[in-house]
């Protein structure tokens, strides 16, 4: 890639990060190379950084970039939120995504922020242990988005079956944050005596398949009064539980999928996370900064050329090709011919770093 190139995303990412010199040419680097080969393992972005070195040379300069390159996580969450229209309400949603490589266990607790039906990574954190996160830990999440867009742009938290507990539902309701959260079916609910509280099952006994209900009244759940919604399948129940109304409550849950496709794009259909052999949560946290920019860039364009790449609908409305995978596949393109130092569109070359940037 010409330096011509390089200098250019570099002054893209100065508007939006804050690092020595040096230290924004190697991330331009990186951040391109892991387009192309969209793999986290560092000998296959080895291949692709710095033609002229040698890849064993580009493989230890990796290293220490991840051992002494400090992210700043808060720049990062300003950098998304400057691509987002200013004064909108949004809903927030969090999940967590776990793997092993080997005997090594990586467990990350995400918030998203949805627009355009699409979630952008907003604040996370890779947790020292298995299994569910804790309220401190969700607490945290939260606290700093909550400093970052104040509570009156939050439109509502969105979870799923992991999210629930007394102290939980007392935090939001304390904080004036509404929610929409699945139940487990294990839930009992009301009545506040113990005694007479039934099941979630039970409750909705006599629910039909395939219909969806907005319970008439509130019910005591974890010692709250809180409305309840959902859908039963053959298989299973889908039971929301919301704070200030259940009004279209099920159809604001499952804005929730939106995440489940960033952790797809983050891993399987998209960058291959789980490829990664790191195991120290301070490099795994950075290498998430890495991959988030990477990932934005790639919906902001996707978005931004949806009308004009006009992409296809299945027959029951979803999109055949994601905007994410519409926006990598147009990065890409753009990149390999630069490597390549073939001719291109230098307007598309402007636009896709324009985007990068801050607006």
């Amino acid at each position: 890639m010409k330096q011509w190139h390089i200098n250019q995303f570099r002054r893209a990412l100065q508007s939006n990060f804050e690092c020595r010199k040096a230290e924004f040419r190697y991330l331009s680097n990186f951040l391109t190379s892991l387009i192309v080969c969209t793999s986290v393992k560092l000998s296959e972005i080895a291949k692709w950084m710095s033609p002229e070195v040698k890849t064993e040379s580009n493989y230890r300069g990796l290293q220490r970039f991840f051992q002494k390159y400090g992210v700043c996580y808060q720049q990062y969450a300003g950098y998304v939120m400057s691509h987002l229209p200013k004064g909108k309400r949004f809903y927030l949603v969090m999940d967590r995504t776990n793997w092993k490589f080997g005997k090594a266990n990586t467990n990350i607790l995400m918030l998203g922020i949805i627009y355009a039906k699409m979630c952008f990574p907003l604040y996370w954190m890779c947790l020292d242990k298995g299994g569910s996160s804790s309220f401190w830990e969700r607490k945290d999440l939260l606290d700093k988005a909550i400093e970052m867009l104040g509570k009156e742009r939050i439109k509502a938290l969105l979870g799923d079956r992991e999210f629930i507990g007394v102290k939980w539902f007392k935090y939001l309701i304390d904080k004036e944050i509404e929610f929409h959260i699945r139940l487990p079916k294990s839930i009992k609910a009301g009545s506040v005596l113990s005694e007479n509280r039934k099941s979630i099952t039970h409750v909705f006994r006599y629910w039909k398949e395939g219909v969806k209900i907005d319970y008439h009244k509130k019910l005591d759940i974890c010692g709250f009064k809180l409305y309840l919604s959902g859908m039963r399948s053959s298989k299973d129940y889908c039971i929301i539980v919301s704070s200030k109304n259940n009004l279209n409550s099920l159809e604001k849950y499952q804005l929730r999928w939106t995440i489940e496709c960033m952790f797809q794009a983050f891993k399987s259909r998209g960058f291959n996370f789980e490829d990664t052999h790191m195991k120290q949560l301070e490099k795994i946290e950075k290498l998430i900064v890495l991959v988030s920019i990477v990932y934005t860039w790639c919906v902001l364009i996707g978005l931004l050329n949806e009308q004009a790449l006009t992409i296809k609908l299945k027959n029951d409305g979803r999109r055949r090709t994601s905007v994410f995978r519409k926006g990598l596949n147009y990065l890409t393109a753009i990149i390999i011919k630069m490597l390549r130092g073939e001719i291109y569109n230098i307007l598309e070359f402007n636009e896709v770093t324009q985007i990068l940037s801050c607006p």
